[in-house]
């Protein structure tokens, strides 16, 4: 059995999810301390008491999710359970650096605070809208009939090959939301977030989070790592840290990444390793006859271990 850990990204957070862990709550106490010790902030308090509203602030967001994803990781590890292969969406990119042990906990906190606070400083304004039920194809002529140049709307996520996620200036997004709805979209949703993230949008970060990187020492991945805007593996470190600043600005190809972890590896078994099933909704319009199982759902949990215990890695 290759065990396939998936880690989420923004979105997923939401008040008091720490006390999803019950009992081993205490479990996910060295992940805390790392956070706390890399980045001066009381991140355990975010996920116990921190109001939906102060979620939503990027800063506090990117902090929060990835001490969630890693708590769960920190679970996995003490049961004596690895990956096979590590991917993440969006932000969860990161947590499955440290799944991958590219990165140490420390080192991706202080990654994630830089990256949460130059998307914070970007100052041209933008939005994100879901698209449902129209191809990639269809939403990607669309925003090139808006937005010849590709600057100002783009295709953001190809989250599954029915939920496409355009990025761009609130006008342009506007105007290709009424576009969707005329080619037949099942429904738009504008997503709340503060900025048009992987969008060219957020440009003014790129090279200041690059030189950044540049300070942190990074290992080769000892495991699979699926990185979101190539849709395939990682071959080198310098691929990796290329990507994580492309990924600022560029689309993630969810789809096309779990189609090829699906297509390159045998006896799959899929983790959604963070809060909630974001990840697993995806997986049913990707590929529904693939097994993943929630880690937030205790019972699940227990059933991923039993099984897990076979990994190839155990």
């Amino acid at each position: 059995m290759n065990l396939c850990f998936m880690f989420p990204g923004q979105g997923t957070q939401k008040p008091g999810m720490l006390r999803e862990l019950g009992n081993r709550m205490e479990a996910a106490a060295p992940i805390f301390q790392a956070a706390r010790e890399a980045t001066g902030r009381d991140v355990q308090e975010l996920c116990l008491t921190a109001s939906a509203e102060e979620l939503q602030r990027t800063e506090n967001t990117q902090l929060a999710v990835t001490a969630m994803n890693l708590a769960y990781l920190n679970l996995l590890r003490q049961d004596g359970i690895k990956p096979d292969v590590a991917m993440g969406h969006s932000l969860g990119q990161f947590s499955a650096l440290v799944a991958a042990e590219c990165l140490r906990v420390e080192q991706v906190f202080s990654v994630v605070q830089k990256r949460a606070e130059l998307m914070s400083q970007v100052t041209r304004p933008g939005m994100l809208c879901s698209v449902i039920g129209l191809e990639l194809s269809v939403v990607e002529q669309i925003c090139k009939d808006v937005d010849p140049t590709g600057q100002r709307l783009v295709v953001a996520l190809h989250n599954t090959p029915n939920q496409i996620v355009m990025g761009g200036e609130p006008e342009t997004v506007t105007q290709a939301e009424a576009a969707c709805k005329q080619a037949g979209a099942l429904r738009t949703v504008p997503i709340r977030v503060s900025h048009a993230f992987h969008t060219p949008l957020m440009q003014q970060m790129e090279q200041t989070f690059g030189e950044f990187l540049e300070t942190v020492d990074f290992a080769q991945p000892k495991c699979k790592l699926m990185l979101n805007c190539k849709g395939d593996f990682a071959t080198s470190v310098a691929e990796i840290k290329q990507e994580i600043v492309a990924q600022c600005c560029h689309p993630v190809l969810w789809t096309e990444g779990v189609k090829k972890v699906i297509a390159s590896t045998d006896e799959l078994l899929f983790a959604e390793v963070g809060v909630g099933k974001v990840l697993t909704g995806m997986m049913r319009s990707i590929d529904n006859h693939q097994t993943m199982l929630m880690l937030s759902n205790p019972a699940q949990y227990n059933k991923f271990i039993k099984l897990g215990k076979g990994g190839s890695n155990v």
